[in-house]
């Protein structure tokens, strides 16, 4: 999936150079990098709060806000580390807490899913599926980097899983269920080739 990476690639330095500005606006005025890293999980939350308001409401309108804003916050994302390089800031402990963060913001997120949209109980257990993957997606890859191997295999990664999410929730959010099979499929796709490509390397190395 070498074609892949290159397009996401240069995907995210084309977005790098869009959220300059930002990155140039939020160094100038001194925030702090974990502050930015905070204010994401609050646009999730926001998403939740809409999510809840078009489940009350009977409108797709507050869903497909809800997808608008959940891509917003991904974008946000990647703006504490460029803050961070850019002030010189980069730390473990930043990252650790940017890694804590996305977990919960994604729970947050199918949380919001689970409880507000019109599934079934099929559907149900399919969200919690695919939670259970992503979070293995991201302990196989912590584990690997605690034995020395970098593991950035497979398309599924959070960041693809946000984004197709986002975009079905503005584009056909009366299909969320269809996007929750197709991301668990790809999900376990993903933590499969993972795990394998860990154990091959070992047995390499």
């Amino acid at each position: 999936m070498s074609w892949y990476r290159e397009t996401r690639d240069k995907v995210y330095a084309g977005f790098r150079v869009l959220v300059s500005p930002v990155v140039k606006g939020l160094v100038r005025i001194e925030m702090p990098p974990s502050a930015i890293t905070v204010a994401g999980l609050l646009f999730t939350g926001i998403a939740f709060i809409l999510m809840y308001r078009g489940s009350v409401g009977g409108s797709w309108g507050w869903m497909r806000a809800a997808g608008g804003v959940i891509l917003f916050a991904a974008a946000w994302d990647t703006v504490d580390g460029e803050v961070a390089r850019a002030r010189g800031r980069s730390s473990p402990k930043g990252a650790f807490l940017d890694s804590i963060l996305d977990r919960v913001s994604e729970f947050v997120v199918f949380l919001g899913i689970l409880m507000f949209f019109d599934l079934s109980r099929l559907d149900s257990i399919l969200i919690v599926c695919l939670l259970f993957a992503s979070y293995i997606i991201s302990y196989i890859r912590a584990r690997a980097e605690g034995v020395g191997i970098e593991c950035k295999v497979g398309i599924f990664d959070r960041a693809t899983r946000i984004f197709i999410l986002g975009v079905a929730l503005i584009a056909i959010p009366q299909h969320t269920n269809w996007i929750i099979r197709i991301l668990l499929a790809g999900t376990v796709f993903t933590a499969t080739r993972r795990f394998i490509y860990v154990l091959t390397r070992r047995k390499r190395d």
